[in-house]
């Protein structure tokens, strides 16, 4: 929950950034203004925050996809030492019928 919402912090400010930084685009204060020399910069600045934002949005849903298997799971429990070998092979075993 606290990570979904760090992000919703992080694309907001982003946004922001954008709609502030866009203004200084081609043509907003003139020829001889911030476009022609800042246009570029901000161009790239922009596909850099754009390129951020859809691989963030891209890992924050495939971070909740991710389930474990249930031998894995067995496997970490039995390396812990949470459970005996005796158990671990009952389990792997009950595992292995479904």
């Amino acid at each position: 929950m606290e990570e979904n919402k760090n992000m919703l912090i992080w694309i907001a400010v982003v946004v922001a950034l954008l709609l502030l930084v866009g203004s200084f685009g081609m043509g907003s204060y003139g020829m001889m203004g911030f476009g022609m020399g800042f246009g570029f910069i901000f161009m790239l600045l922009f596909l850099g925050a754009l390129i951020w934002l859809i691989v963030t949005l891209i890992n924050a849903t495939q971070s909740g996809k991710k389930e474990e298997d249930p031998s894995n799971i067995l496997k970490k429990r039995y390396a812990s030492g949470e459970i005996t070998k005796k158990q671990y092979e009952e389990m792997k075993k009950e595992l292995v019928r479904r």
